[in-house]
């Protein structure tokens, strides 16, 4: 049993413990996989020698999952980043994103990845949603479900006989009308079953008609689905095993959120939170804390508060979900050449699927473009990055690569004061021409990273106050965008990869035509014309 009890179990490697409690537990059968996280990523050829180490200490084939919702680069350095969810919505064709989980599973699968946490099926309806947003396709479920859909063929195309790559769909019953970060705090969707049933559940519907493998709970709290007060949907047994297996016919693999994160660890026990999950219908618990989820579970058996049946139908699943990538006899996979995923993830080609994406997302939101001067101006905001360059550097090479250089680069600190603002506006009026970039992105544990201060409008009012045209351009989130009544033009790109922002200087300098489309509604200020 405790075997059995240990295919329940995915550690996640990388959150301070390092990687040998997860191989420990992986060697005594007490683990069915391991989620990977950036400290543990630092090259495809690393993580390809990390993930043959672990699966050879296993006697049980594991799952090797990690969050690529923006291609294997947003969390490895040496990968392929994509645009966003939010940018493939923008293109209005799903087969971008098809195209899209393609890549993000050839690249996985090479490194020994057999499992990413995509497609997000949440509906971002939700303007103040700081940990959804841009992670989201768009504002309505018709486009999610499209989307999700194509995402779930993409990953299957992707997929080599060899290395094979499941989608996770998430996050369960739907997290886009949320206003808090879940890694921080719970929140609750107090919106009624009607509208719950026609936009939040309908991706999921769709999905789970597509043959989506496996789903990823929500841990946020629906009243209308559960009536037992501050119930997160992870914990409920009313929206897992009565709503989602008993109405919607789910059969895959369903996996918790991570259990670490503060919406749960903040609010209930961790050993009686792994056992509740369980409980109410989760087949594997996704946790840093391996040991306390495996001897809560195994006390929970041992008092028949849980069953033995519900242990091994929650680990039949897994193994049907195992069969599916390592064959009906679980055979051990066959190293993967760190050498290979070096030198094959992260190539030029796959570089150039990422800039035909971006060049079909970048939205003109509001205005007209106008023709830069001879030495424009270019504004932009600093934005802390889990590694790689910083956003000054990545804008002055990208700027070089497009044959820009003769563009004036202005970096702004977060919180902006009357000396910088007027620092800018002098500059901007010498230039004739500006720019202001707004480098923004979703993180866990901050919904600041895609917020937009006051300051940033106060010095786009004074720029235009001078009478320089101004573009505005959100490398990120499209919300703001409203506020900046007094630009020229306002551009939107829902992403700060290289792709993104390549495709965006060539949509300012000219060369190329805004092709993308607003895959959210806007607030916008009265008599302020939206166009994209």
């Amino acid at each position: 049993m405790d075997d059995l009890i240990g295919q329940l179990i995915w550690g996640f490697i990388g959150s301070g413990e390092g990687v040998e409690p997860a191989e420990r537990a992986a060697r005594e059968g007490r683990l069915s996989g391991v989620w990977l996280l950036r400290p543990e990523m630092r090259s495809p050829g690393e993580t390809a020698k990390l993930v043959n180490r672990l699966q050879a200490a296993s006697p049980v084939p594991l799952l090797v999952g990690v969050d690529a919702e923006a291609g294997l680069g947003l969390v490895m350095s040496g990968a392929t980043e994509l645009p966003t969810a939010m940018a493939l919505g923008a293109t209005g064709d799903p087969s971008f994103t098809a195209e899209a989980a393609a890549l993000t599973a050839a690249e996985a699968g090479a490194c020994g990845i057999n499992a990413v946490g995509a497609p997000v099926l949440d509906v971002n309806i939700n303007p103040a949603n700081p940990i959804i947003n841009t992670r989201s396709f768009g504002g309505t479920p018709e486009l999610v479900g499209r989307h999700g859909v194509a995402f779930l063929e993409g990953t299957e195309r992707g997929s080599s006989p060899d290395a094979r790559v499941l989608p996770i769909g998430k996050h369960f019953p739907g997290h886009g009308d949320t206003r808090l970060d879940s890694h921080l705090q719970l929140d609750t969707v107090s919106q009624p079953r009607e509208r719950l049933e026609a936009v939040e559940l309908e991706p999921f519907r769709q999905a789970i008609a597509g043959g989506v493998p496996m789903l990823m709970t929500a841990h946020v709290v629906y009243p209308a689905l559960d009536p037992d007060p501050g119930v997160p949907a992870t914990l409920s047994r009313p929206i897992l095993t009565d709503l989602l297996r008993g109405e919607l016919g789910f059969e895959g693999v369903l996996v918790t959120d991570c259990m670490n994160m503060h919406a749960i660890a903040r609010n209930f026990d961790g050993g009686d939170a792994a056992v509740r999950c369980v409980e109410a219908g989760c087949d594997l618990v996704l946790t840093d804390d391996l040991n306390g989820a495996h001897e809560a579970l195994s006390q929970a058996f041992q008092t028949g508060r849980i069953s033995e049946e519900r242990i091994r139908e929650a680990a039949g699943r897994v193994r049907r979900v195992k069969a599916q990538i390592f064959g009906e006899d679980l055979r051990r996979p066959a190293p993967v050449s760190h050498e290979e995923a070096q030198a094959n993830v992260g190539s030029a080609a796959h570089a150039e699927v990422a800039k035909r994406i971006a060049a079909a997302s970048v939205t003109l939101v509001s205005g007209r473009l106008t023709t830069p001067s001879s030495r424009p101006l270019i504004m932009a905001t600093r934005m802390d990055r889990w590694f790689g360059p910083t956003s000054e550097e990545q804008l002055r090479a990208v700027l070089a690569s497009v044959g820009w250089e003769q563009a004036e680069v202005m970096m702004l600190d977060a919180a902006l004061h009357g000396t910088q603002i007027n620092a800018a506006r002098k500059r901007a009026q010498a230039a004739r021409w500006a720019a202001l970039l707004h480098f923004n992105r979703v993180q866990s544990f901050d919904p600041a990273a895609v917020a937009t201060g006051g300051g940033l409008v106060a010095l786009a009012d004074e720029v235009a106050a001078a009478g320089v045209p101004l573009t505005v351009v959100s490398l990120g989130s499209p919300y703001a965008l409203p506020l900046f009544q007094n630009s020229v033009a306002k551009i939107c790109t829902y992403s700060t990869c290289d792709a993104s922002l390549q495709a965006t200087l060539e949509v300012l300098m000219g060369s190329s035509p805004a092709r993308g489309h607003m895959p959210v509604e806007l607030d916008t200020p009265p008599g302020l014309q939206m166009v994209g």
